[in-house]
């Protein structure tokens, strides 16, 4: 006897429980940073580039508000969502009404809406890149941020550079072979 459709996963089943489970592990990672824990998350998006690469893993403390200083990298939620953005300018309870943070994205443009303590979770401390190599939180240097406004104002440059950074990065394969010399050690001549 044929299962009637409705039974079926479609494509947008899919999603609400692929959504689900994403607002669940977002759930966690929040709640164990309000309870002064850490968490690593694996970086997604392109905001942060080039101090931050997809698949990077992002090592981050529980921090208060008055802990965080200009050029933290921070992770706050806003519309259950995770963002993870630099620190530009910090406004205490003394200078305005609502003490606020003001953050963008190293690629970026535009500032982000403002950030408010009860919406700051935690600050990144360290930075575990694909390669395996760990390193602090990277600071933003002029260098840095006029690569960044290249890569987020131009989409054939960035996709360029993150397949660039792909195969930079992918795993070697167990057969022995190597296709990158530089990664094998191997020299050209």
């Amino acid at each position: 006897m044929p299962l009637p459709a409705s039974q079926f996963l479609t494509p947008r089943s899919m999603e609400i429980g692929f959504e689900s489970c994403e607002s669940q592990k977002q759930n966690l990672a929040a709640e164990i940073l309000q309870a002064g824990g850490k968490v690593r998350l694996a970086a997604r998006g392109h905001s942060m580039l080039p101090a931050l690469w997809p698949g990077d893993l992002l090592h981050i403390e529980t921090t208060s508000f008055d802990q965080v200083r200009p050029g933290d990298i921070v992770l706050y939620r806003r519309w259950d969502r995770f963002f993870i953005h630099r620190v530009l300018s910090k406004s205490d309870q003394a200078e305005s009404e609502r003490p606020s943070l003001v953050t963008r994205g190293d690629s970026m443009t535009g500032f982000d809406a403002p950030v408010f303590p009860q919406e700051l979770l935690g600050r990144v401390v360290s930075v575990q890149r694909t390669s395996g190599q760990c390193s602090p939180a990277p600071r933003c240097s002029k260098a840095r941020r006029v690569l960044g406004l290249m890569l987020g104002a131009s989409d054939r440059l960035r996709s360029i550079v993150l397949r660039w950074h792909s195969w930079r990065t992918r795993p070697m394969k167990d057969s022995g072979a190597s296709t990158s010399p530089a990664r094998s050690g191997q020299t050209l001549g």
